[in-house]
């Protein structure tokens, strides 16, 4: 596939059909939720309609390796480890896992009018990276609804690479997956950067991404005391993965 940068126009007609989709689908969440009692199915089919919607926006095609890694039986928490290069990672990762995704999300994304509800409303979780204490907390939350059978998405670099490269990685995703005896799986996301990456909001058109699903790697196998072992099975994993193995 040949890829196409997007002219101007182009651009700002994405950017608004996001806009308008973003909106319909969070106001169909928040109905969700207001009117059924066991809305996790349905918040979770609204959100993937969502990320097929902004993908077809931007003409990609997802193709997904090693679906098989991915535990569907429900008997472990689950943790998403994914690298993080693009706006488009986590609508990426909604149409190729299709589970009951949840994002560990900054808080600035839980101050958006109606979309701040929806991940509310959702099962989302905000996360406070300036404030320790509040941090923890939000981590905390995250527990729970793991436990109570969501699958949370980390991006354990923390903030989007500019090049495609594997950043360092924070650590407090994988204290909650020691916490929480969990399954903690590597997905990548191969040259999503290509599309859009960074703060640099030029995209590129008509390309096929591929995710690929590493072999979970079980946290209840490490001790706290282990845990920078854990974080370099991980990263090690997902450079392999990427071809930037060192």
């Amino acid at each position: 596939m040949v890829a196409k940068k997007a002219s101007k126009l182009r651009f700002y007609w994405i950017a608004f059909m996001t806009g308008v989709y973003t909106f319909w689908y969070s106001s169909r969440v928040i109905v969700s939720v207001t009117m059924f009692k066991d809305s996790r199915d349905s918040v979770t089919r609204h959100m993937t309609n969502w990320a097929r919607k902004l993908l077809e926006l931007i003409e990609v095609k997802v193709t997904v390796a090693n679906e098989s890694n991915f535990p569907r039986d429900g008997k472990r928490p689950v943790i998403v480890m994914c690298n993080h290069s693009s706006l488009y990672d986590i609508p990426i990762s909604a149409v190729a896992l299709k589970t009951n995704l949840r994002m560990l999300a900054k808080k600035e994304l839980f101050k958006i009018p109606v979309f701040s509800a929806a991940l509310r409303n959702g099962e989302f979780v905000s996360i406070d990276r300036q404030n320790r204490e509040q941090s923890l907390k939000d981590l905390q939350i995250a527990k729970e609804r793991m436990l109570d059978g969501i699958t949370l998405w980390i991006a354990p670099e923390g903030t989007r690479s500019k090049d495609g490269k594997l950043a360092k990685f924070k650590r407090g995703g994988f204290h909650l997956a020691l916490e929480t005896q969990a399954l903690i799986v590597p997905v990548v996301v191969k040259d999503i950067h290509k599309v859009q990456s960074g703060k640099d909001l030029t995209l590129y058109l008509n390309q096929e991404i591929e995710v690929e699903i590493c072999k979970p790697v079980d946290a209840s196998n490490y001790t706290i005391d282990e845990r920078r072992q854990l974080v370099e099975q991980v990263r090690n994993e997902m450079l392999e993965t990427l071809g930037q193995a060192e």
